[in-house]
C-alpha cells in the first residue's frame, strides 16, 4: 500500500567535501579497460586498438602464450533506493572473439535477443579487489545487448562482493552519496 503512494525522487545531495549540491544520479566511466595499462607505453600504438566502444589488445610479439584481449564498453547500473534513476558506471568487459565479432556485426540492428559472458575489465574506485592480491577485474557478468546503437548493460553474477551485492540489492541513498563523494574527491 505504501509503495502505491511513494514516488521516487531525483537524486541530489550536498557534498561534505566541497559543499556543493550535486544533482542527478551519479554517473562515472572509464576511458580504457585495465589491460591497456599492462602494455608498455612504447608498445601501445602498435598493440592497442581502441575506440569509445571497442578495444582489442594484441599480445606481446615474444609472448606466444598470451591471447588477444577483446573488450567492449558497457553500462553497469545500480539501483538507488528511493531514487528515480540508478547509479551508473560506464565500464569495460572482456568478450570472446566470437562475441566481440557478433557485437560488431550486429551493432546497426536490434541486439536485444543477444547475450554473452564477460569479465569486468576495470578497477573501480571505492570497490576493493575480490581477494587480497587479486584485481577487481575478476568479477563474472552477463552482457545483455540492447536496441540499435545502445551500449549493452551488464549484470554481475550473484556473489558476496560488495559491487555485486549493491547491483542486486540496490544502494541506500546514504551509501550512494558516500560512493559518489569518494569517487568525486
Amino acid at each position: 500500500m505504501f509503495r502505491k503512494f511513494f514516488k521516487p525522487k531525483s537524486f541530489q545531495y550536498k557534498c561534505n567535501e566541497c559543499g556543493e549540491i550535486h544533482s542527478g544520479a551519479p554517473s562515472f566511466s572509464f576511458a580504457h579497460p585495465v589491460y591497456v595499462f599492462d602494455v608498455p607505453e612504447e608498445e601501445q600504438a602498435s598493440r592497442v586498438r581502441i575506440t569509445e566502444d571497442l578495444c582489442r589488445i594484441e599480445p606481446a610479439p615474444n609472448d606466444a602464450d598470451q591471447d588477444v584481449i577483446y573488450c567492449i564498453r558497457c553500462i553497469l547500473e545500480i539501483p538507488i533506493k528511493g531514487s528515480d534513476a540508478p547509479f551508473t558506471w560506464g565500464i569495460w568487459v572482456t568478450q570472446s572473439k566470437e562475441s566481440f565479432d557478433k557485437y560488431i556485426d550486429t551493432f546497426d540492428s536490434d541486439q536485444t535477443a543477444l547475450q554473452s559472458f564477460g569479465w569486468l575489465a576495470v578497477n573501480m574506485p571505492y570497490y576493493k579487489a575480490t581477494k587480497e592480491g587479486e584485481p577487481l577485474v575478476h568479477l563474472e557478468c552477463d552482457v545483455h545487448f540492447g536496441p540499435q546503437g545502445q551500449r549493452p548493460k551488464i549484470y554481475l553474477w550473484e556473489n558476496t562482493h560488495a559491487l555485486a551485492v549493491h547491483q542486486h540489492r540496490g544502494l541506500t541513498w546514504r551509501k550512494a552519496v558516500e560512493i559518489a563523494t569518494f569517487v568525486n574527491h
